[in-house]
């Protein structure tokens, strides 16, 4: 058995094939002239041929804008009426990004302004304002607008 395959690759390897250029070159149904240089077919500044630039990507996200932005509101220590609709009633800690949907430069400055307002004594340290309980509601605690970055 190994002496039969030692012979028949033995005789594949003397046999000789005749080399043709029709082998070597791409398949093309065009009657486009080939280079010479490296046997491509070239076309003459055909529009369907160039790459399509500055096209939007289909599967982006929308963007959005978050709610002090959207709505232009400035933040201010002295407004805690504002301020409290981001602490939460129970323990009195202000809401995450991913709760509120603030932009992360909103949500930064929306931490100054509380600690701020609560070193001024407009905002209390760990409760919400009794006052503020029924105020409407920004957003629901329960339902985040996105998951929660490290669950």
């Amino acid at each position: 058995m190994l002496a039969s395959m030692s012979h028949i690759l033995a005789r594949v390897s003397r046999t000789s094939f005749p080399r043709s250029n029709a082998l070597c070159r791409p398949f093309s149904n065009s009657a486009a002239p080939l280079d010479q240089k490296n046997d491509v077919a070239v076309r003459e500044d055909d529009p369907a041929d160039q790459p399509l630039e500055n096209l939007a990507n289909p599967y982006e996200k929308p963007k959005t804008k978050c709610i002090l932005c959207a709505q232009n509101v400035k933040l201010d220590y002295k407004n805690a009426r504002l301020l409290q609709q981001f602490v939460s009633n129970f323990s009195g800690r202000v809401y995450e990004r991913h709760i509120t949907g603030l932009c992360e430069k909103q949500q930064k400055l929306l931490l100054a302004t509380i600690s701020q307002s609560r070193r001024s004594g407009y905002m209390p340290i760990v409760i919400k304002d009794p006052r503020y309980l029924r105020d409407p509601k920004l957003f629901d605690p329960m339902r985040p607008i996105r998951p929660h970055p490290y669950a």
